[in-house]
């Protein structure tokens, strides 16, 4: 086994939220920050270590254990591989409860410790099953080291990432396919696949949207149940992430929209057929943007386009007095700026044009948006999906 690296971007919604939920499309980019897995061999080793920055967590899988696991749910399930998810997770369920029953303690880190090890026993056993060889066990060890860039439950596609660099790294160790040939369609299809089964571990049910955005990168339209689109855009778009430093709950704000459409459903429902002309305008001008030596004029749009999106959004009643405190601090240096995800707290996005670093503006809007409190990071929307990498000795 060769040592390598895996980077996976997390994900930014531009359009659609709250919307999306109603059947009405969305956009949602590949975000340019990452979650990093190292991979390391330990032939002496016969034990699996996953060392996780981001949670200050450590976990050890046993090879030995984990074999004769992965033997008896053979035995015990010899039909189709990747029929049996279900009964596998409800078998890792089993053994991951046995590991953690000495913790008395049901505080959401623990909770949220138990789930991660859960993904990553559950990951591995299913890409052992899956394998080309059908009799494969692990029989040395390894270090798998991951960090990221991207904050757990921003609305970032933090899961998304984590499951899609495991998956990956999985696969590879299990003989699906190396770091040269991830890049075949079908090989990044298993990647993405692999990725969905760790967010409904995560997220119970989730759309499929983020997944596939962090697999394949770029920026895709989505439609809830009806599959993705792939906009097929120039350059990656400019963008500022500014983290509000409050604490979104998505389950409370999608009640409290739903409960206003119930409400007042004609209004809302205009509402969302606003949001899907606005998909339906932005679309072309992500597709051309790039196109030309002068790109102001479909920018400005853009522009208009983020700033009405970002009114209805408020109009719903997903917005809070600090995301306001960054559109209006936004806005008064020029630049235009929306709610991306669930809204009531989390992140904001603000457009930035070509050349942004060359602008004093930009850096007035970044100290001011600092000296009020808020995280501020420059990055990109529509940038590059999973990259492995050999790293050298």
């Amino acid at each position: 086994m060769n040592k390598f690296q895996i980077n996976a971007p997390g994900k930014v919604i531009l359009h659609g939220e709250h919307a999306v939920v109603y059947k009405k499309p969305a956009i949602a980019a590949a975000v340019g920050l990452s979650t990093k897995l190292q991979f390391y061999p330990q032939p002496e080793s016969h034990v699996a270590v996953f060392i996780l920055d981001s949670l200050n967590c450590t976990y050890e899988i046993q090879l030995q254990q984990f074999n004769e696991f992965v033997r008896d749910f053979r035995v015990k399930y010899p039909e189709s591989k990747l029929e049996c998810t279900a009964k596998l997770l409800e078998d890792v369920r089993v053994v991951i409860a046995k590991q953690f029953e000495s913790g008395t303690t049901n505080s959401p880190k623990h909770l949220q410790s138990q789930k991660t090890f859960l993904s990553i026993y559950f990951l591995l056993a299913g890409t052992v099953l899956a394998a080309p060889d059908t009799e494969l066990t692990l029989k040395t060890g390894f270090k798998v080291h991951i960090d990221s860039e991207i904050n757990i439950g921003s609305g970032l596609g933090s899961s998304a990432a984590f499951g899609a660099t495991l998956a990956a790294a999985f696969l590879i160790i299990t003989g699906h396919f190396d770091e040269k040939t991830y890049t075949k369609l079908e090989n990044k299809a298993l990647i993405s696949q692999w990725a969905f089964e760790l967010e409904r571990i995560m997220h119970g049910t989730p759309s499929g949207v983020d997944n596939t955005v962090v697999t394949y990168g770029g920026m895709l339209r989505f439609v809830k149940g009806q599959g993705f689109q792939t906009i097929k855009i120039q350059k990656p778009l400019n963008i500022m992430l500014v983290d509000s430093r409050v604490n979104r709950n998505s389950a409370d704000n999608i009640a409290k929209v739903r409960h206003l459409w119930e409400t007042f459903p004609k209004v809302v429902d205009s509402i969302w057929n606003t949001c899907e002309e606005i998909v339906a305008d932005a679309i072309p001008l992500y597709e051309n943007f790039g196109n030309a030596k002068d790109d102001s004029e479909r920018f400005e749009k853009l522009e208009r386009l983020f700033q009405i999106n970002n009114e209805l959004l408020k109009a719903v009643g997903v917005t809070h007095p600090k995301l306001e405190q960054i559109f209006a601090i936004a806005f008064k240096r020029g630049f235009f700026s929306k709610i991306t995800g669930a809204g009531g707290g989390g992140y904001a996005i603000v457009l930035l044009p070509e050349n942004y670093e060359s602008n004093q503006v930009y850096w007035k809007l970044k100290e001011e948006l600092e000296s009020a409190g808020f995280g501020v990071q420059a990055t990109t929307a529509g940038g590059e999906g999973l990259r492995i990498k050999t790293l050298e000795d």
